[in-house]
């Protein structure tokens, strides 16, 4: 059988191999499924295929509010509940504040009799038959798909679940907020089930859509945002655990690549034509409870990801000063860069292969024909609006992408009390290694490395990673109790999760579980995750410490939540080995920038080089899915892995 990984970007999709052999298309924003479809004919026409892929189609769709329109059942007299919310303002100085839309409104809500108290004892008794007449009216009025939010429905779920029963003839899909997160904090329960049921239609369509191109013979798992492969059939109940999907499979890769090159603290920046995610991995991949995209916080579990629309394909525009601004918005993959010959607008791209920092004999494998002649009329035309020489305002646009990856490297990193200093910045994606160096310079970090195959490196880590699923319950404990009584808190989660792979076939040798508590001082606000084991107590007072500088032995450590996370163990990725090199390794070409044409950028094909190889800036090293700029102070050298780990001075 033939492991194919495929990660569903905004400009471009990348596939790779088993056998490291890779793909980049075009990617297709009206129809995503068929462009995975055509990966899969190319790289794997016959045989088995076992495809594991990322898609970006949960995340378009928050972003863009293409949700379904959703009903909500909730208990009587609360109607209002999670329009109210928690009357937060992240923007604390803001006039005019704003809030995030719900797919939903105050018509779509119906309130319904029954009452569960917060010890799980039940206050009224649910009604049925209320319920179904409920769902129908709210499908009369449009809705979509359904969502049950029931006051404290984490400590008991049975009316809910009556609920699911009652509305199940509709023929539309229902959601639970306690089977999606039985967790304490209604509005965050109840806004993580909203959002999940506003995703069941078009995530449902587009799986039917990939289902109905693939043949019998590929066997297909998705990534979720957590790290693991879950089956269609799961994630299409359950959507809204796929928003940082193929993101997601870039820190698995990113992480056994931290492990190879034995580097324990490492910043992640993936540059792709669209975006910028960027992580901090501190020897594991960095797992939190919640995450949030467009406003809304969904409670349920993710990697630490933090996204900024700075990106290859990002537009250079002017804001209504007629200051130079970088995106958030995009080129995509149609028209694309100015490069391509069918916009006028110019990108980070354009500002790159002008300045001689891509070359083109490697662009996209050499695929995509680019028109560099209209890339700098379009700039020419667009300096003259900014007042500036070209090379001054292509140096600027690179500068500006610049600053808001720099920025966002500095959220995940010092403002979370984690010093870059003395780590290691890891680039990928296809844009990633062109501006490496100049971020680790901003930072105070003086080592960059550069994955082989970087511009696909997301698809890899989706064919490395296992298939895997967390579930919590909240207890609301005042006290954290002793090993037996934590072992039976968690026992039935554990139960279920490995109850639900061995009905997909997996052995029970092959299931590993992971347990960890959320713990927190009694009156506190928010929690901490650590380890079940041991003295959780004294590890809480620890990660206390490195989250916060202080600790305090003294006060009553309470019990919010327990959590199990269970995966398919797996066998290690193998890494290639290159054999070590002799002289040093020649270009292929010198390029002449545009900008600066009585220079000559020496160009080296990345395939070609060995283990011990120094390459010295300024220079190009490339291959067929990325290109790594070392400027006048940088200097990499190939590691046995066929990594670059590039020195940067200051």
């Amino acid at each position: 059988m033939t492991i194919l990984g495929i990660d569903t970007g905004g400009t471009f999709t990348d596939a790779v191999r088993e056998d490291g052999t890779p793909l980049k298309v075009a990617s297709s924003r009206d129809d995503p499924a068929s462009v995975i479809s055509e990966c899969v004919e190319r790289l794997a026409p016959r045989g088995d295929v076992d495809l594991r892929h990322g898609t970006t189609v949960a995340t378009n769709a928050v972003l863009e509010g293409n949700l379904g329109r959703v009903g909500v059942i909730v208990n009587r007299g609360f109607r209002d509940l999670l329009f109210i919310g928690r009357q937060a303002r992240p923007s604390l100085y803001a006039l005019e504040p704003g809030r995030p839309e719900l797919p939903t409104s105050r018509e779509l809500c119906a309130e319904i009799p029954g009452r569960i108290g917060s010890g799980g004892e039940e206050i009224e008794p649910f009604d049925g038959e209320a319920c179904a007449r409920a769902g129908r009216r709210l499908v009369r009025r449009g809705a979509q798909a359904i969502a049950v939010v029931l006051l404290n429905a984490w400590a008991r779920p049975h009316h809910e679940e009556a609920a699911a029963a009652a509305l199940g003839s509709l023929g539309v899909p229902i959601t639970t907020s306690s089977g999606l997160n039985p967790e304490f904090r209604e509005v965050e329960r109840g806004v993580c089930a909203v959002i999940n049921a506003g995703l069941r239609p078009p995530v449902g369509l587009y799986l039917e859509r990939l289902a109905s191109l693939l043949s019998q013979r590929v066997r297909a798992a998705v990534m979720t945002s957590e790290g693991g492969l879950l089956s269609p059939d799961e994630v299409g109940r359950e959507p809204a655990r796929l928003l940082v999907s193929g993101p997601s499979g870039g820190l698995v890769a990113a992480q056994v690549w931290a492990d190879a090159l034995s580097a324990p603290r490492v910043l992640t920046l993936d540059m792709g034509g669209t975006s910028t995610d960027v992580a901090w991995l501190d020897g594991a991949l960095p797992r939190v409870p919640e995450l949030s995209i467009a406003g809304h916080v969904i409670r349920l579990p993710s990697l630490e990801i933090h996204t900024v629309g700075a990106g290859g394909g990002s537009l250079v525009r002017r804001d209504r000063g007629g200051a130079m601004t970088v995106g958030p918005q995009s080129a995509g993959a149609d028209p694309g860069p100015a490069a391509y010959g069918k916009s006028d607008e110019i990108t980070v791209t354009d500002a790159n292969l002008l300045l001689g920092r891509i070359a083109p004999r490697f662009f996209v494998g050499g695929e995509e024909r680019l028109d560099l002649d209209h890339a700098e009329q379009c700039a020419r035309v667009f300096a003259r609006g900014v007042s500036l020489s070209l090379r001054r305002t292509l140096e600027g646009v690179v500068s500006l992408a610049d600053l808001a990856m720099a920025r966002a490297l500095r959220v995940i990193s010092l403002e979370r009390g984690r010093d870059p200093r003395g780590g290691a910045l890891l680039v990928f994606g296809g844009a990633g290694g062109l501006h490496g160096a100049a971020l680790a310079r901003a930072l105070g970090v003086r080592t960059v490395i550069v994955p082989p195959r970087p511009g696909v490196l997301s698809a890899q880590g989706l064919s490395w990673a296992p298939p895997a699923r967390t579930l919590a319950r909240s207890v609301l404990l005042d006290r954290v109790p002793g090993a037996s009584a934590r072992r039976r808190l968690v026992a039935p989660l554990v139960s279920q999760l490995r109850e639900g792979f061995r009905r997909e076939g997996f052995s029970a040798r092959s299931i590993t579980a992971r347990v960890t508590l959320d713990l927190r001082y009694r009156g506190q606000s928010f929690e901490l995750e650590v380890e079940e084991g041991g003295d959780p107590v004294g590890a809480f007072h620890h990660a206390h410490v490195r989250r916060f500088g202080f600790s305090d032995a003294d006060r009553d450590v309470e019990l919010v939540a327990v959590r199990a996370s269970v995966a398919i163990r797996t066998p290690p990725p193998r890494l290639p080995r290159l054999r070590g090199g002799g002289r040093k390794p020649d270009p292929v070409e010198h390029l002449r920038p545009r900008m600066s044409p009585g220079k000559r950028v020496p160009v080296f094909d990345r395939d070609a080089l060995r283990p011990g190889h120094v390459v010295t800036g300024p220079a190009l090293v490339a291959d067929g899915t990325a290109s790594v700029w070392l400027d006048a102070k940088a200097r990499a050298r190939v590691h046995g892995t066929g990594a670059l780990v590039i020195e940067v001075k200051p």
